[in-house]
């Protein structure tokens, strides 16, 4: 086996998802035989073992689990391809990739998308939902046309252009002390707990920066 088809790959993904060589083969529609010929050459190829042969099943080995998430990203990939291709068959004239953070999807992004889609109905846009510092790797690394990003997030060798400004406001029961302001400082905020977004997100990590500095 000199390369990775996408029968294996397909028929390796079966395998994580069912823990059965014999319900993936079922799940493939391929022989027993031909799914233990298969997976016994790539392991060949590799050098490595991919699965843990149970009595009750098979297991992934450090190996599998990595090989599992670059196939699983070449099918998608490869299924985004076909449906991109397809697409042009029935009109459409152009394709624009976009990575947005949370905060522009939610508040700007369906207003502005909704107008450019009816000006322009032949161009195709891609939007995925990524963290600010995702985005602009992405960009970086040509996997998206057009990034959108909190502007506090450090960006070097990129061109950027300003998008939207996002206003954050403090919401509170209506009996908490701070409920009855009119404006209030950051740091007359940090005496209370906060429920926000998970820690990975830029604005997390701008509101850990400001209360660091309160």
């Amino acid at each position: 086996m000199r390369r990775f088809d996408f029968v294996t790959l397909k028929l390796f993904v079966s395998i994580a998802d069912e823990g059965r060589l014999t319900a993936a083969a079922e799940r493939e529609h391929l022989a027993l035989a031909a799914v233990s010929k298969r997976i016994s050459d790539l392991e060949s190829h590799l050098g490595t073992s991919l699965l843990y042969r149970r009595p009750r099943g098979v297991e992934l080995t450090p190996a599998g689990h990595a090989f599992l998430h670059h196939a699983r990203r070449i099918l998608e990939n490869l299924e985004r391809l076909s449906a991109e291709l397809s697409e042009y068959g029935e009109g459409v004239k152009g394709h624009v990739r976009m990575h947005s953070n949370t905060s522009a999807i939610i508040a700007f992004l369906p207003c502005d998308l909704s107008t450019f889609s009816q000006r322009y109905p032949q161009i195709k846009i891609d939007l995925q939902e990524r963290v600010s510092s995702d985005v602009i790797a992405a960009v970086r690394d040509g996997l998206t046309d057009v990034g959108i990003f909190a502007g506090h997030v450090p960006c070097d060798s990129l061109q950027l252009l300003p998008y939207r400004s996002d206003r954050l406001v403090l919401v509170t029961p209506v009996d908490h002390p701070l409920a009855n302001r009119d404006s209030l400082a950051f740091h007359e905020a940090t005496r209370y707990d906060f429920v926000g977004l998970q820690q990975d997100t830029s604005l997390q990590a701008l509101l850990h920066e400001q209360a660091s500095q309160a």
